[in-house]
């Protein structure tokens, strides 16, 4: 273990580390004098001694070492999440959000989290990029991938239908949010996919991956690599497609989305034969099923 792995210990262990080292001390003091010929005060004279030459011959060695070898810059702005935290981080950088970015594959916590929480705040912007559901190829592809990971989901069958279907669910809701609450929703479609998920908002991001038993990177604003993942996210909009949210009925609460809703919306979004193929019935019943998967 490193001195800086030591220091940054939680208190009750750095106690516990440093009882510890006093035990051993007395311990091997109380050996060497019950098995020398040495008074107890001479063999304890002679222990201080040895601590004390280690001492100062540790730090000349330090001081040659930091003379010649360039330390290493301290990481600021870069948290490492464990997995039972990207819960409550997420929470919090939603507390204060009136901006929200998206750059991910379904979307699934942006609908079932960030959107209920975001949309009737105060000039509040939410933007989201996901996989083009119309994109067959890149749908039979992405169900390949999560065939192969261990997802929230673990254990349910994707095809190129219920991939789309995702991402259909996504657009049918978001619309519906842009239509009925206060917040602007923009949404585009990506002709690629990717493992890694980002949400951001002013202040920081989040990566995280499909499982999220797997821990998450926080990236806050002061990081430089902030404004280049805000740059990654922003040319993934540019070239991806933009989808005109409208066609839901406006004063419906989400859970009454109709199918005449989905075929209006869906149309609106240029994707009729898409939706005439997965069935507005099975979209809509997929809506009113949406919900958080990271909620439990």
């Amino acid at each position: 273990m490193d001195p800086e792995s030591i220091l940054t210990l939680p208190k009750e262990h750095r106690r516990t580390f440093v009882w510890l080292l006093i035990v051993l001390f007395l311990l091997a003091l109380v050996l060497d004098w019950r098995l020398s010929s040495l008074p107890f005060a001479d063999a304890a004279l002679g222990y201080v001694r040895a601590i004390a030459a280690a001492i100062l011959t540790s730090l000349f060695l330090l001081w040659v070492i930091s003379s010649f070898i360039p330390r290493n810059k301290r990481v600021e702005g870069l948290v490492e999440l464990e997995a039972g935290k990207i819960t409550k981080e997420f929470d919090q950088l939603l507390s204060t959000a009136t901006r929200w970015r998206y750059k991910g594959n379904f979307g699934r916590y942006m609908r079932g989290k960030v959107l209920p929480t975001l949309a009737n705040r105060q000039n509040c912007h939410i933007s989201a990029c996901i996989i083009d559901p119309q994109n067959r190829d890149l749908c039979e592809k992405h169900a390949h991938y999560r065939g192969q990971i261990n997802s929230i989901d673990k254990g349910k069958q994707y095809d190129a239908d219920t991939v789309a279907l995702e991402a259909l669910v996504t657009i049918v809701i978001c619309a519906w949010y842009s239509v009925n609450s206060r917040a602007a929703v923009e949404l585009y479609l990506s002709a690629s996919f990717d493992p890694v998920r980002i949400d951001s908002n002013d202040e920081a991001m989040i990566l995280t991956v499909e499982d999220r038993r797997s821990p998450a990177l926080m990236v806050k604003k002061n990081h430089f690599t902030y404004e280049h993942f805000e740059t990654s996210m922003e040319f993934a909009r540019e070239q991806g497609t933009h989808v005109t949210l409208q066609g839901v009925r406006k004063g419906i609460e989400l859970a009454q989305i109709e199918e005449m809703d989905v075929t209006s919306a869906l149309s609106y979004a240029g994707m009729e034969s898409l939706c005439t193929h997965i069935t507005p019935t099975r979209i809509v019943q997929a809506c009113r099923a949406s919900k958080n998967p990271y909620a439990n």
